[in-house]
């Protein structure tokens, strides 16, 4: 296939026997639209277009090209592009080489003879030498402008003359196994001894430099656009990231991006002397995941000190911000701790953690939650009246509990309004701690002026004298009574001849849900749950008048052994559980618009946080501060609005109705994460007292000795 080169002005074409060489254009990173410009061609060229032109070697310069190997001839370089004109190909074509081929031309270079030793007067001022080289500022770093400039004395001997010719023999022939090659182009390395002399009189010093030194390590290989015809080859994405560092914006330094290095590869920073290649004394200092390198070269007296992070007020920034990761994220050191001891990774000691703990972290994590609690009010304040729905968890399982959190949800945004940590020794026992975490949540919300419509909780005999004194209104959760009811009719269908109870148990429980959401009043909500004893003997007609008829359509019974038999055991019993006076009387306050089901999603979340792990306890600031960062999370990724059933009722632990579209999750987020980073390096770290303050403000409970003597409220 003959080529014909693309550029204006040029008439090469692809010859047999031809010193010009024809290149594709490269399709790697879209370097063929840095040529199109290059040649001022149409950037909206299609590159099927673009792949069958070709761009002869005249409009590359020398430096364009390599040579990778003594086999493979000249090679472009990845970074070349056509600069090359017509006024340029013209001088080059007049030129006495013009007619002959590349593998017949002749290189001669002749070097300037540069001055001895013997030659340069010392006596005369360094900067009044015009003998003596003077490197520019830019020429070395500034580090090294100071030392003592090295001088080559005698002559650079004379490149010989060298040719280079094709052989029909290729590399090893006459070995045994031999092969061939396309071609073999010999050439001649020169390698001579200097002497080096400083200028301060110091030893001369003779560098004879090594094998590996004399042959230039050849540059990285690229794909062949020179092909033969049509044929193409795949290009493959590059299996590392290439990042420019000249173009990099400089940040925080907490924002830096951190890497894993090996003491060895450290240790070939400084090994040698980079003014004189000589062996150098390296001591290394390390402090948790601080180190530093001292290097000093005893024969030039070079020296420098390297450290691998900042220090800020003597608090290495790298040991600060891993326990800051590890406390914001909810996790423990003692495992961090042990993940890096199995890989020898260096980390600081748990002290250091709880002094960070102490001095930055937790008071940084009470101010952030205190600022993003306080715009959640404002928010509120927008509104007349807010649902609330309560519950506490106790961290413990059983009637021992020491500590429990108590924990105020708004029902339709479903945020975390308040959290408060709650000790059974300030209290008298687990019975008290959750009216007392119900009135401190109260308390907080009355100071920032919000307005309480009604609230939600399980039942709880003291919970509900003391909202009745308050005069607020109170409802029970659905989901909790079901619960409690649902655990009885278990125990119940596991009798004997109890099957058909068994059978009637998720009917019982969902009429439970349907009862109070198809309610308008507390009167029909039980109206409508003692029909149930009704409808469960196949009679569907009511003597109340609040609801005299079921509302489902008439069927005709094909299976009259699923209903209940009047007068047998088992209607008594089921009677018996339904219609008793407790559940009569709690049936009336359900809730016909909301569940805390949120809350034991939060319950959940918080559990990454504050595991439940008998061998790491956390003091109650601690506990207080990742409960903190659990609302936070939970604030920020809030769990998605549940599957309505029924009259638009949200129902926890039932099946989404066929119309309900499933919702799309999206990934959680961690804004709060750098929001507390940026809290802790920008304004905790450069004058923590106030935080501090702020945090001892906390109602940390003193210690009493002696329980009996605490007054019930």
């Amino acid at each position: 296939m003959t080529f014909t080169c693309v550029v204006h002005g040029c008439d090469n074409k692809a010859k047999v026997y031809s010193a010009v060489m024809f290149h594709r254009f490269p399709f790697y990173h879209n370097r063929w639209r840095v040529w199109l410009a290059a040649l001022n061609k149409d950037p909206t060229t299609p590159v099927e277009v673009v792949k069958k032109w070709r761009v002869c070697s005249e409009h590359f310069t020398e430096e364009d090209y390599y040579s990778p190997g003594l086999s493979d001839g000249l090679r472009l370089k990845d970074t070349a592009i056509p600069t090359v004109w017509k006024s340029r190909i013209q001088q080059r074509r007049s030129s006495p080489y013009v007619g002959t081929s590349l593998d017949e031309q002749v290189e001669e270079e002749e070097e300037e003879e540069k001055p001895s030793i013997s030659s340069i007067d010392l006596s005369q001022p360094f900067d009044q030498n015009p003998t003596l080289y003077q490197p520019s500022d830019t020429a070395l770093p500034a580090s090294l402008t100071s030392f003592p400039v090295m001088l080559i004395s005698g002559k650079a001997p004379e490149l010989k003359k060298t040719k280079t010719v094709a052989t029909q023999l290729s590399l090893n022939t006459l070995k045994t196994n031999h092969f061939r090659s396309r071609a073999v182009q010999s050439t001649s390395i020169l390698v001579s001894n200097v002497s080096v002399q400083t200028i301060k009189g110091r030893k001369a010093t003779a560098f004879q430099p090594s094998a590996k030194a004399t042959l230039a390590e050849p540059s990285r290989k690229r794909p062949r656009v020179e092909m033969d015809g049509d044929e193409e080859e795949e290009l493959k994405p590059p299996v590392m990231e290439v990042c420019d560092l000249t173009r990099m914006e400089c940040g925080p330094e907490y924002e830096d991006t951190k890497y894993i290095v090996f003491e060895r590869n450290l240790r070939e920073l400084f090994d040698k002397c980079p003014v004189c290649n000589c062996d150098c004394n390296v001591q290394r200092q390390k402090c948790g995941t601080f180190v530093s390198f001292s290097q000093h070269c005893p024969e030039c007296m070079y020296s420098r000190k390297w450290q691998n992070q900042p220090v800020m007020k003597s608090t290495p920034v790298g040991d600060l911000q891993l326990s800051a990761a590890v406390y914001f994220s909810g996790g423990s050191f003692q495992k961090t701790q042990r993940i890096c001891k199995a890989m020898n990774l260096q980390i600081h000691q748990p002290d250091a953690f709880r002094r960070h703990s102490r001095l930055f972290l937790e008071p940084a994590i009470n101010h952030e939650w205190r600022k993003q609690q306080e715009r959640l009010f404002e928010e509120l304040k927008e509104k007349r009246e807010v649902a609330l729905g309560c519950d506490l968890r106790p961290f413990s399982p059983g009637n021992s509990a020491k500590l429990g959190n108590y924990t105020t949800i708004d029902l339709e945004a479903k945020n975390i309004l308040d959290i408060q940590v709650v000790q059974s020794k300030e209290t008298g026992g687990k019975v008290q701690m959750e009216k007392k975490g119900l009135k401190r949540c109260l308390d907080r919300l009355e100071r920032s002026s919000l307005k309480v419509d009604y609230v939600v909780t399980d039942r709880h005999n003291r919970v509900q004298k003391y909202l009745q004194d308050k005069q607020i209104a109170h409802f029970y959760d659905v989901w909790r009574m079901e619960k409690e009811l649902s655990k009885k009719l278990d125990q119940l269908a596991e009798r004997k001849d109890f099957l058909v109870v068994k059978k009637w148990s998720p009917a019982i429980k969902h009429h439970m849900y349907w009862s109070a959401a198809s309610s308008k009043s507390g009167a029909e909500k039980v109206a409508k749950w003692t029909s149930l004893v009704n409808h469960i003997q196949d009679v569907h007609s009511h003597e109340d008048p609040l609801f005299p008829k079921c509302s489902h359509p008439d069927r005709v019974t094909r299976d009259p052994n699923k209903w209940f038999k009047p007068g047998t055991q088992q209607l008594y019993e089921v009677e018996k559980l339904l219609l008793n006076k407790r559940v009569l009387r709690d049936v009336e306050k359900l809730c016909s618009d909301h569940q805390t089901s949120s809350l034991d999603t939060f319950h959940t979340t918080s559990l990454q946080f504050v595991p439940r792990n008998e061998n790491e306890t956390f003091s109650f600031v601690e506990m207080m501060c990742r409960l903190f960062l659990a609302a936070m999370h939970f604030n920020e990724n809030m769990a998605l609005e549940q599957a309505t059933c029924g009259n638009n009722f949200l129902f926890t632990k039932s099946k989404q109705d066929d119309s309900t579209e499933n919702p799309v999750r999206t990934k959680t987020t961690y804004a709060y994460v750098r929001n507390l980073m940026r809290l802790v390096f920008t304004e905790v770290f450069t004058d923590p007292s106030s935080f501090v303050a702020d945090l001892k403000k906390a109602q940390v409970p003193k210690r009493q000795t002696n329980p009996m003597d605490h007054t019930r409220e």
